[in-house]
């Protein structure tokens, strides 16, 4: 049975591989927290190292997420997106139905990888990690709260003000005006 438990551990040949086959969705997710090509860098470097320590301690089927969850740790530590000024509240229009919100991230999530990435870079960072834990990392409102010590109230509000600032715009021509002129709908 040991021995069966060791070879489903990783190696640090794993960890290399998955760096090497999955640079760009980790790019991605280190460069969309940071806000920063520098800093998104040093956090991939840093979490590929930590990943290379601690390989033999991660089963083969956790990797991708033990890797990843070193990325916003180490993200998390650096860009200190606190909400420690923030009220704990939750407005009344932020009310809304499980379906309604699912729907709004799946509009938000179907736009392409560029395109999101620019508009989750115009959020304030607290806001932008809010979103990404909740919507594209999977995590739960209580456990993204934890993580960004903020309250469950306040990681729901700031996850609705998120996916509303997210939502792609329509646009059409204005029928009132004499030239080209494009209202949002």
């Amino acid at each position: 049975m040991e021995a069966t438990l060791q070879h489903d551990r990783c190696t640090q040949n794993d960890y290399v591989r998955l760096f090497a086959d999955s640079a760009e969705p980790l790019g991605w997710l280190c460069y969309t927290l940071t806000a920063d090509p520098a800093l998104s860098e040093k956090v991939l470097a840093a979490a590929f190292e930590q990943s290379l320590k601690g390989a033999d301690r991660v089963f083969r089927d956790w990797m991708v997420s033990w890797a990843r969850r070193i990325i916003i740790q180490s993200c998390i530590s650096l860009i200190q997106p606190t909400g420690d000024s923030m009220e704990d509240c939750m407005c009344l229009h932020h009310k809304q139905d499980k379906t309604e919100i699912a729907d709004q991230v799946e509009l938000a999530l179907s736009q392409p990888s560029d395109v999101l990435q620019q508009r989750l870079l115009n959020l304030d960072p607290l806001t932008r990690f809010v979103f990404v834990l909740r919507a594209i990392e999977g995590y739960s409102r209580r456990d993204t709260a934890l993580l960004l010590g903020i309250g469950d109230r306040t990681c729901e509000s700031m996850f609705i003000r998120a996916l509303e600032c997210l939502q792609p715009r329509l646009y059409v021509l204005n029928p009132g005006s004499t030239g080209a002129e494009f209202v949002a709908i």
